[in-house]
């Protein structure tokens, strides 16, 4: 949001609502509908969670304060295909899908960024991929905690092995001997 010109901030701002989320809150779960686009603010960091048939769910992609979670390209609204789980509690500001994508319609400041956002979101995931594929769990960790000591810009991390293991998708016991 603060890469916004003035005047699109302008437009969203008295959409906008505030709100808190605790660690494991989440945002939106598979198959919902999306209703609102949430930005994180601060150190709150967001993760995208797919769901895998023996229970677990694994990390698809990281969002802090650079980002959206939600439908923020598509025309909002549509069933969500990740589960959106807050990583790191604090700040959001929400708006509703519906609002953004009337915004979007009238701001070509606003639908560039957000088409650039887009654009970088997807470089994420297909890094992601890249890296599960080709690299060991001890260089995947590593990226891991690198890109969320990006996000909330501080060398310490609030984060417990459990956590680190489950958006790894690895066993707890595995990662603590990593």
């Amino acid at each position: 949001l603060g890469a916004l010109r003035l005047p699109d901030q302008a437009l969203l701002r008295p959409h906008l609502e505030l709100r808190e989320y605790r660690r494991g809150e989440a945002l939106f779960d598979a198959g919902d509908d999306v209703g609102h686009i949430t930005f994180p603010l601060g150190q709150c960091v967001a993760a995208l969670l797919i769901g895998l048939s023996d229970g677990r769910a694994v990390e698809t992609a990281t969002v802090g304060r650079e980002g959206a979670v939600g439908g923020v390209v598509s025309q909002g609204s549509l069933p969500a295909f990740s589960r959106a789980v807050v990583q790191i509690p604090g700040s959001v500001l929400r708006i509703e899908a519906a609002v953004l994508q009337k915004i979007k319609q009238t701001s070509p400041g606003l639908r560039n960024l957000i088409t650039r956002y887009s654009d970088c979101l997807l470089a994420q995931v297909l890094q992601s991929v890249a890296c599960n594929a080709l690299h060991p769990i001890e260089s995947r960790c590593l990226r891991w905690l690198l890109t969320l000591q990006d996000r909330i810009g501080t060398d310490v991390l609030p984060v417990t092995h459990e956590l680190l293991a489950t958006m790894l998708g690895v066993q707890r016991t595995y990662l603590t001997r990593i």
